[in-house]
């Protein structure tokens, strides 16, 4: 058993001096700051010097200040393990951490220390299903750029000799991953910003973030107040507490959870290349630590700290007690994968706060609440992976307005206020900790924070046996198992409605009951609850709210009152930054219908972009939304209204008030987003010639196009026996990669797994060059699932599917649509 008879906090050498400054509560001279500056950064740990840094690098230098209250480097920076992982759960991430390697390998070059060490990685696979995420991180590895190996058993032991291999079914070697020293790397950060001219100022704490017209204006810290264009929130898992100091408050949804790991003394002889290791199977990693073992892990159900929510700012109330008998879940795992450390000797376990998000994910970019307000935080324990990608994406956002990375998964609009709840945020970072090892299965659902927003038809749906997924808080049925079925408990209201699950990379244990439900909208009639979508009313007293939208919508909005039209709304790039469909109510009022989650998002996009004079109000929760489905929806709505409901009175496309039943004015409108006959019922709950993107998109146009979306059709794939497609996949054209699935599903009329994606065109030389039809459709495609490939048939767009009850007005509507251009055909003909 691995010895306890020392205990000491003596840890890394180069940080046994700061330590013991924590405890002394030493401190350097203050400073006073400046009345003035740019940008004023909170927070001077890794994720601060690495924003100050590339402020500086790119010209801000002396129009920089950033305040730490405490010292440099004494948050969660220097208790952090080092691991530095290129792979990520996306792709954006992974060009993140990218540019931290590069980072810390160009700091090193200079002669500036980083503890930057390419020692690579071996990850274990304890399982089947393990194994078969290897193999998908391996395909990926082509078009993402990462070199990477699958291993036997026995090479993983031949990688690292002191594991114990027994249980093991493979592994996963990456070269190109390492460890680092935070601690000096922040330091050599904050050092490179003071020379090129950055202002850092130790012990002084913000008191409060002013506005001005709903911009950042000024700092308030204990030291005096700094008048200043930018403000950045790079506090830590204080960064919640940071974002409460403004008015608004600015929400920064994290709570702090107990991370432990241990530190043993030397060990003779060992490596000091070792890779490191990740049991992720076991919950744990292990590292080589100057001639010590660092070894800690993820266990599955975390232990919140500061649960009382009073995050205390003294460095030694910061440093949490030990616990062993909830590291023992760990110690357990890490004594049998690496039997050595049994007859190690302790030099301490370490036991330090590290702040998750509700979703797993890091939080960055600009404020919904404030503008030119940035945060970035959120980075769970890996900081040092994070930290260079994400200063340098965050600086270059406030000196150019824009960053050459994709964060829109990160971004700090995707969350709404309920996600900053403290008793949510408690409950559910017992949970989150457990999944940055976890086995992560389609479309997993959280088990923690549930029963946050439900439509009134909630128990209805529930008795009628829905299994719910919750997206953006809400509760919404995924499927509905049979009432019959012995094992179905969904109508004893003393138990939890039953929690969507899929847990297989094979055929889902829902696949019947979905293929009933399809076929009841395709051939009768289905009811789907719509009621998460995004809603927002628009309008104004004279016609601005039509020039208004004009301006943001890429669509012609002008359009007769009581028709709906679908538009995208772009940016200056002509990319998307939401889609959505418009109804006008009336000549200055129209009602939007967006993806349940753009909610903050497009509300924020039309808050910056619309005039003052245009009237905006979220009536998301003010409406119940069930779409009805199917070949006989107009029959069966027309027996609940005295309305004349033919195509002629209700055409495709339209909306009409309607009285329901006993209900009257509800917003009904005449489409389904699916493509099927069908309506949708809007419930209140009490009972431009040029706009944005526009010179983008027609340069698109005369240019053409560097990427395509397309859809591909699997051939020889059999559902029941081969593993299925889940988004992620390498797209590749005569076997050459050429893209990535974005979006896949199974098509019951097809009777073929479908896969949407955008494919690139490039050159002999890996350069970029136009995708046009013919290049589309003169290829050969194969989609790679886990290291084996399937033949695939591509379509420009989704055929029209056969049905048995044929439509007039539908086909009419599909012709329409199929001759249109790829966006907004009418105003971009003008």
């Amino acid at each position: 058993m691995l010895s306890r008879f020392n205990t000491s906090r003596s840890g890394w050498q180069k940080q046994l001096v700061f330590i013991k400054q924590l405890h002394n509560g030493d401190v350097s001279e203050t400073i006073a700051p400046p009345k003035q500056a740019k940008v004023v950064i909170c927070g001077g740990g890794v994720m601060g010097a690495s924003v100050a840094y590339h402020l500086a690098k790119l010209g801000w230098a002396t129009d920089t200040v950033l305040v730490e209250q405490g010292r440099i480097g004494g948050g969660t920076t220097w208790h952090s393990s080092g691991l530095i992982g290129t792979f990520k759960p996306s792709l954006s991430q992974i060009s993140l951490t990218k540019s931290s390697i590069e980072l810390y390998k160009e700091l090193e070059a200079k002669g500036l220390s980083t503890g930057w060490k390419q020692c690579g990685s071996v990850n274990l696979a304890r399982t089947t299903d393990r194994m078969f995420i290897f193999r998908r991180m391996k395909a990926q590895s082509v078009p993402w750029n990462i070199q990477c190996e699958l291993l036997t058993p026995e090479e993983c032991k031949q990688r690292c000799p002191i594991l114990n291999i027994e249980g093991v079914k493979g592994g996963l070697w990456i070269p190109g991953d390492g460890v680092g020293d935070p601690y000096e790397i922040c330091q050599s950060l904050i050092s490179e910003a003071q020379n090129i001219g950055v202002k850092v100022l130790e012990h002084c704490s913000v008191h409060k973030v002013n506005q001005k017209n709903g911009y950042v204006n000024s700092v308030e810290t204990n030291l005096g107040v700094i008048e200043c264009d930018y403000f950045i929130n790079c506090a830590g898992f204080w960064a919640r507490g940071v974002g409460q100091l403004s008015e608004p408050y600015v929400k920064v949804p994290l709570h702090a959870v107990e991370h432990y790991y241990l530190h043993t003394k030397p060990i003779p002889g060992l490596d000091s290349m070792l890779p490191v290791v990740r049991d992720q199977d076991g919950h744990i990693y292990i590292r080589e630590n100057n001639g010590r073992l660092l070894a800690g892990g993820f266990e599955p159900i975390a232990k919140p700290a500061f649960e009382d929510g009073k995050i205390p700012a003294s460095s030694k109330e910061r440093l949490l007690p030990e616990d062993w008998d909830h590291f023992h879940v760990l110690l357990e795992q890490l004594l049998y994968r690496v039997p050595v450390l049994g007859n190690a000797v302790l030099d301490r376990l370490c036991n330090g706060p590290e702040a998750f998000s509700p979703d797993c994910k890091w939080i960055v970019g600009e404020a919904p609440e404030i503008r030119n307000y940035y945060v970035a935080a959120g980075m769970k324990t890996v900081g040092i992976s994070a930290a260079g990608g994400v200063g340098r994406a965050t600086a270059e956002m406030i000196v150019t307005g824009d960053t050459a990375f994709d964060i829109y998964e990160l971004e700090v609009s995707r969350f709404l206020g309920l996600h900053n709840n403290r008793k949510f945020l408690r409950d559910r970072v017992k949970e989150v900790p457990g999944l940055h090892y976890g086995l992560m299965y389609p479309f997993y659902e959280f088990q923690t924070g549930r029963n946050l927003r439900m439509s009134p038809v909630y128990p209805k749906l529930r008795e009628a046996g829905a299994v719910f997924g919750q997206v953006m808080g809400y509760e919404r049925p995924t499927w509905f198992e049979s009432r019959n079925r012995e094992d179905n408990n969904v109508q004893d209201w003393s138990t939890p409605h039953s929690i969507a699950r899929t847990n297989t990379f094979s055929k889902p244990p829902w696949f019947e009951y979905v293929a009933e439900e399809y076929a009841a909208c395709r051939e009768t009639v289905g009811i789907a609850d719509y009621s998460s979508f995004t809603k927002i009313d628009l309008w104004s007293k004279g016609n601005e709210v039509v020039s208004a939208l004009q301006y943001v919508c890429s669509n012609d909005v002008d359009v007769p009152i009581g028709s709906i039209i679908h538009t995208g709304m772009q940016n200056k790039y002509g990319g998307y930054e939401n889609d959505c469909s418009l109804a006008r109510i009336s000549e200055n009022h129209y009602m939007m219908i967006a993806p349940t989650i753009q909610q903050t998002r497009c509300k924020v996009w039309l808050q910056r972009h619309l005039p003052s004079t245009v009237a905006l109000s979220d009536v998301t929760s003010m409406f119940t939304a069930l779409a009805i489905i199917g070949p006989f929806t107009r029959t069966l709505l027309s027996e609940l209204t005295d309305t004349d409901l033919s195509p002629k009175n209700f055409p495709f496309f339209t909306f009409k008030m309607l009285d329901v039943g006993l209900a009257n004015g509800i917003r009904t409108m005449n489409l389904t987003h699916t493509g099927e006959l069908g309506y949708v019922l809007y419930i209140p709950n009490e009972k431009g010639v040029d706009f944005i993107g526009r010179d983008a998109l027609l340069k698109q146009r005369e240019e053409g196009i560097k990427r395509q979306y397309v859809q591909l059709l699997l051939e020889d794939h059999c559902i029941d026996t081969d593993l299925w497609p889940w988004g992620g996949e390498p797209i590749y054209r005569n076997g050459k990669q050429c893209g990535m699935c974005t979006t896949t599903g199974y098509g019951f009329t097809f009777k073929k797994q479908v896969c949407l994606g955008f494919i690139e065109n490039y050159g002999e030389k890996g350069v970029k060059q136009k995708v046009t039809t013919d290049y589309i459709l003169n290829g050969n495609y194969e989609i790679d699932i886990a290291g084996l490939k399937y033949p695939a048939k591509v379509n420009l767009h989704s055929p029209n599917l056969p049905t048995k009850f044929p439509d007039k007005e539908r086909e009419a509507y599909q012709a329409t649509r199929d001759k249109s251009d790829d966006f907004s055909v009418v105003r971009m003909k003008q």
